[in-house]
């Protein structure tokens, strides 16, 4: 070896596993936590599912739009996070691990029931809604939201469900690329097909007379 390449190698970064571990926890604090349940720490689960049990209510009630189903698979998605947590090896965020596993239930929930449309209750309040929906009686809103809830479940789930974590749940296109194992460009496609399908269908409605 020449003074040259002993001058490379002693220069060369050394790789510090424990280091680039502590930067791991430093930008996820969520990563000590899963690693603590991977040990079977009962208290770091319970601190994750604290942290996290509403938004993944939220999101699998966005999805599914039946309350009576949530809870159970909310279970089922906090169970695979207790019984798999040692498989989460910190190439993502916790979070957007979780949201992977949430979009892998409601999937293949959806898959095998026939579900009611979505809830609107937070469209209304995003301004998703037509400003007209808002000011009618009772019984026309009920109506139209009912029409308006129909087109979004006419949407084809995977559509569905890039548009749910990008609306609700602020995921970024590459979480949710991430999240439901696609690449960024097809996220940017199925949200981008989900709202001009929307917009298409709403045109039609309004000229119907039904929004």
């Amino acid at each position: 070896m020449n003074t040259a390449q002993q001058a490379r190698l002693d220069t060369a970064p050394v790789y510090n596993k424990d280091a680039v571990k502590k930067k791991q926890h430093i930008l996820d604090p969520d990563v000590e936590l899963i690693e603590r349940t991977a040990r079977g720490d009962e208290q770091a689960f319970e601190q994750i599912m604290a942290k996290y049990e509403r938004a993944v209510f939220n999101t699998i009630y966005r999805y599914i739009g039946n309350y009576d189903d949530v809870e159970d698979i909310a279970q089922e998605v906090f169970l695979r996070v207790w019984r798999h947590a040692g498989k989460f090896k910190g190439r993502s965020k916790f979070s957007t691990w979780l949201y992977r596993i949430t979009a892998n239930r409601c999937l293949t929930y959806r898959s095998k029931h026939k579900q009611p449309p979505i809830s609107l209750d937070n469209m209304v309040e995003k301004g998703m809604i037509p400003d007209s929906l808002k000011t009618q009686t009772d019984i026309l809103q009920r109506e139209r939201v009912r029409v308006i809830q129909q087109a979004l479940d006419e949407l084809p789930e995977r559509q569905r469900m890039a548009l749910v974590l990008c609306q609700y749940d602020g995921l970024s296109y590459k979480e949710i690329a991430s999240a439901m194992k696609v690449s960024v460009s097809s996220v940017e496609s199925l949200i981008f097909r989900a709202r001009t399908a929307l917009r298409k269908r709403f045109d039609i409605l309004r000229k119907q007379g039904r929004l």
